[in-house]
């Protein structure tokens, strides 16, 4: 079997379930705000996703980490284009700040158990 990027799947998904703007890989130079980025962190037969929230305060950050993390877990099933076993989230959310732009942020990682890996 092929291996398959989820990153465009998981970015359908989150923007359907939670009504912000969504990234893949990295944010754009001036992102709107609050807005999420995922990118692959590794795995070997699985998928380690991270997921980085962006806010102008740290709790709206922590927030939507949070929320993404979530509901991408309880919700994998239906990522269109690959077939999820399993989906865990791998650790604590922890906010954080980007050094670039001096704006809040939180990030987390998730696992993807799937067919495709």
């Amino acid at each position: 079997m092929d291996y398959i990027d989820t990153i465009p799947s998981v970015i359908k998904l989150l923007k359907t379930l939670l009504n912000v703007r969504v990234y893949g890989n990295r944010f754009p130079a001036n992102p709107e705000l609050p807005s999420l980025m995922v990118r692959s962190a590794g795995g070997t037969d699985y998928t380690r996703l991270q997921l980085i929230a962006r806010s102008n305060s740290d709790s709206e950050a922590m927030s939507l980490v949070i929320n993404a993390l979530n509901r991408l877990e309880t919700n994998a099933a239906f990522l269109s284009g690959i077939r999820v076993v399993w989906a865990e989230r791998e650790s604590i959310p922890v906010p954080d700040m980007d050094e670039d732009t001096g704006k809040p942020e939180a990030w987390g990682y998730i696992r993807l158990e799937h067919l495709e890996a």
